[in-house]
């Protein structure tokens, strides 16, 4: 910013050099035709002086600014790359499908510690081949900071040969949208095409009107056209770097916009406006993929057992994802259900933007469940994360459905989990990590926790 600034002050000392020469030529022609012009040459060479001034400084400004940012992706560039696991404290699962087709979501926490991001699977010999951003950069971080860490996702993926969903923020400051979109732009062309799975524009916007401090205007400006022109933008963009000329683009939305919908297949109301945003981005992106994020543990139709103390009915049917009972698979076959009325395509492009399971109790849980401390216990992470380990991306038939295929619906191509770390949500604790803080060496999860006991403040 400070270079372009320079820029723009070096080409007004140009025109300003040009008006002073200009200047000057009128006062040569005066005195030659007797007039007293040369009188003011004074006043023209302080003027000329002035204008080689601002040039000069403006220019060396913008050297330095440019020999500076050269500076640091340079440093940045020699970062090497180091395969980091946590320690998997003697729990090993070996019941592992399908994980070339699985992720794990980038949280907060480990933004500030990008030379830690596992290697494997925490509990297994898997590799994590691919990832998933929510954006490039945190609140707060200069140049120095953000080209670190562009360099050390760069480092990883070319290590590992993962790839990355990247994803760039859609709000209400335009200012910052933009801001954030030149960083995630630098990010792509530093990891190049072959370790960008997609683009992802915006996150639950779905949710936007409930988020406190959003106006009823940001909400209409978002769903009446500001989603729309800003993702189209920024695929325009993208297509214009060599080799992302056919990069697969999503937003990603909470399972919510495919229940209660009325005779849409997905939600559509003045607070969002998820089917209308669909309907338009369909004509306009030829590689779309539909991507919507799954929490059973923030359902909010599930209840304590008739004792009123345990949650065993609701956990049994949160942690599976093998038969049509679970919540997961039952929220998959809707979102199917919903993609192909839409589309009329039963197998179109579906990524999962993330699954994920909170021990200790998120501080964000506001269900009948928060008040059942093994609904967020450690046991309830392990078995969660266990059965996840072992799907194998299939959506099982509805028992209701007779149908001869034995897979129903189309499996999706990719599901994330969330998340490596413990972090926070909106400044709100969450402990959705299988890794809890930047300085831990060990994973979360151990052959106790994986026992017992359960506890909704932790061990």
């Amino acid at each position: 910013a400070i270079s372009a600034h320079a820029l723009n002050r070096l080409v007004a000392s140009r025109a300003c050099l040009a008006s002073a020469l200009s200047e000057s030529f009128s006062l040569v022609l005066g005195a030659m035709a007797g007039r007293s012009g040369l009188s003011e040459g004074g006043g023209f060479l302080r003027k000329t002086y002035h204008c080689f001034l601002v040039a000069v400084l403006s220019l060396l400004v913008s050297v330095v600014t440019v020999w500076y940012v050269y500076k640091l992706d340079s440093q940045a560039a020699d970062v090497p790359y180091t395969a980091y696991d946590c320690d998997s404290n003697g729990l090993d699962l070996e019941d592992q499908m399908t994980m070339s087709s699985k992720g794990m979501a980038i949280d907060d926490t480990t933004f500030d510690c990008p030379d830690k991001i596992p290697a494997h699977w925490p509990h297994t010999s898997a590799p994590v081949k691919n990832l998933r951003l929510f954006r490039t950069t945190q609140p707060g971080w200069d140049e120095s900071r953000i080209s670190e860490f562009r360099k050390h996702v760069a480092a990883y993926v070319r290590g590992t040969g993962a790839k990355v969903l990247v994803g760039t923020q859609i709000s209400c400051d335009e200012l910052e949208d933009d801001l954030d979109w030149s960083h995630t732009i630098s990010l792509l062309k530093e990891l190049n095409a072959s370790h960008v799975l997609g683009l992802a524009v915006g996150n639950e916007l779905d949710q936007l009107a409930s988020k406190q401090g959003t106006s009823k205007d940001c909400v209409q400006t978002m769903w009446d056209g500001y989603l729309v022109s800003k993702l189209h933008a920024r695929m325009e963009d993208v297509r214009k770097i060599a080799g992302f000329e056919h990069l697969p683009v999503t937003t990603v939305f909470t399972a919510g916009v495919v229940w209660g919908t009325g005779e849409t297949p997905f939600k559509d109301d003045p607070d969002c406006k998820v089917n209308t945003f669909l309907t338009q981005i369909l004509k306009m992106e030829p590689n779309w993929v539909f991507t919507f994020n799954f929490y059973p543990y923030f359902d909010p139709t599930i209840g304590m057992d008739p004792d009123g103390k345990h949650c065993s009915t609701a956990m049994d049917k949160c942690k599976c994802f093998d038969t049509p009972m679970c919540l997961n698979i039952l929220s998959m076959q809707q979102t199917r259900n919903a993609m192909t009325r839409l589309t009329g395509d039963p197998s179109a492009r579906l990524w999962v933007g993330e699954v994920g399971w909170s021990a200790p109790q998120a501080e964000t849980l506001h269900t009948a469940m928060e008040h059942c401390a093994e609904f967020s216990g450690y046991k309830m992470l392990y078995e969660y994360y266990r059965n996840f380990i072992a799907w194998d991306l299939t959506i099982p038939e509805s028992h209701d459905e007779a149908q001869s295929s034995s897979n129903a619906y189309a499996s999706p191509e990719i599901v994330f989990w969330f998340s490596v770390r413990d972090s926070a949500n909106f400044g709100v604790k969450e402990h959705f990590g299988l890794i809890e803080t930047c300085d831990d060496s060990s994973c979360k999860l151990s052959r106790a926790r994986a026992k017992g006991p359960t506890s909704i403040t932790g061990l």
